[in-house]
């Protein structure tokens, strides 16, 4: 039987090592400031850009690492337990899409990201994520490549080493 709770946490500690590695990579190459991380819904970490401040939501993603599929795609959340949630509610103005074992990192405005969710014709999943609470869109990655900026992000294998 699945333990939810510690399931829940893996989780949860795989997305914070994920938010840290993207907010190192935007602070070495991208020359972002002042980085502080969020532990509400409202998004993930922000930094700042000259006198701007700039918000990011991260989704870390090793799905198909783990069960040994390439499934091409990205989860992208709209509700959870019957609440608007992920990117419906979401204040960032940037959406990464981190895939660890591949070493990619895929960037998106979230405006661009949410209308990109409405025009297509995605599959809408239910019965996802956190005992099955959770719906989301289904991304194929190949197919909307051309819409996000694509980055090589080498992987630390000791941080990303897996508990066995």
């Amino acid at each position: 039987m699945i333990d939810f709770q510690k399931k829940w946490e893996e989780d949860l500690s795989e997305g914070q090592k994920g938010e840290r590695v993207v907010s190192e990579y935007f602070t070495k190459r991208w020359g972002l400031t002042g980085i502080t991380f969020n532990d509400n819904s409202d998004y993930d970490f922000k930094g700042s850009k000259g006198d701007r401040t700039i918000l990011f939501e991260v989704k870390t993603d090793r799905y198909e690492y783990f069960k040994g599929v390439n499934t091409y795609n990205m989860f992208i959340e709209i509700s959870c337990s019957g609440k608007p949630s992920g990117i419906l509610t979401s204040k960032a103005e940037q959406f990464v899409y981190y895939y660890p074992d591949l070493e990619e990192m895929y960037i998106i405005p979230m405006t661009e990201l949410r209308l990109l969710c409405i025009l297509e014709d995605l599959k809408l999943t239910e019965q996802s994520g956190d005992k099955g609470k959770t719906k989301g869109y289904l991304l194929h990655r190949n197919l909307f490549k051309d819409r996000f900026k694509v980055f090589e992000v080498k992987k630390d294998e000791e941080l990303w080493k897996n508990k066995d």
